[in-house]
């Protein structure tokens, strides 16, 4: 189904998504309600609703991949700030977040008896589940990419973060600024029903710096700079949302 939606209304639908996700303090699911009716109106409801889940699910779990793998190989084997047994932790966080995967891709897949049967006594969510599981059954290599792609983007952050201390004449390797994203992302996953960042931003950031040796107030400018560019995107997001509601 994906020629019926043009590439330039996924990225409207995303920015918007993502701009009502920040601004709202919904815990990142408000941008989701939204998208399906922001796609063209000739697709199924089905369609455009599973299409939404699967691409949160697929976010979410790199999400999750990128700042587990990332305290395991990136902060232990290039930095060393994991010591003894914070390593071996982390590892187990990392294998339960697989297993966690694994079972809501079971829930989602499976036709059997039990609870995923349970699921489809909901109006509405037996067409969805087999939308989901037809899509994961047929193309899981897209799916996977998705998800690589999801975590790509993450990272890309780090190179944002390197242009920002550049600009702020603040040394920095490509290591320690894919470091601050990994821990940046530990703080909004933390603090994620606070809508803009509010605080979070700021503080977060200003002790992550600090913990890595620079001073607390390039921590704060860095955070502010941050912000400043979240904002101006969800800002964004929203009049893209306001023009499709005049519409």
């Amino acid at each position: 189904d994906a020629h019926s939606v043009s590439f330039l209304s996924l990225i409207k639908v995303r920015i918007a998504g993502d701009g009502v996700n920040y601004l709202t303090p919904s815990g990142t699911i408000a941008g989701e309600l939204i998208r399906p009716g922001m796609l063209d109106s000739t697709v199924p409801e089905e369609i455009k609703n599973s299409s939404v889940v699967v691409a949160k699910f697929s976010q979410a779990m790199a999400q999750a991949l990128f700042i587990f793998l990332g305290l395991i190989f990136v902060l232990q084997g290039r930095l060393n700030l994991l010591r003894g047994g914070q390593r071996a932790l982390g590892i187990a966080i990392a294998l339960l977040v697989i297993t966690l995967v694994a079972v809501a891709l079971w829930l989602l897949t499976a036709e059997n008896r039990g609870i995923p049967a349970f699921f489809d006594r909901f109006q509405g969510l037996q067409g969805l589940r087999a939308q989901i599981r037809g899509y994961l059954q047929r193309h899981p290599g897209r799916y996977a990419a998705s998800i690589v792609c999801f975590m790509l983007g993450y990272a890309w952050g780090a190179v944002e973060g390197m242009l920002i201390c550049y600009l702020m004449k603040v040394p920095m390797t490509f290591i320690t600024a894919l470091a601050i994203e990994i821990m940046s992302n530990v703080v909004d996953s933390l603090m994620f029903m606070v809508p803009a960042n509010m605080g979070t931003q700021e503080a977060g950031k200003t002790a992550i710096f600090h913990g890595l040796g620079y001073a607390g107030s390039q921590g704060l400018a860095f955070g502010l700079i941050r912000h400043m560019r979240e904002f101006c995107w969800a800002s964004l997001g929203l009049a893209l949302y306001a023009l499709n509601r005049r519409a």
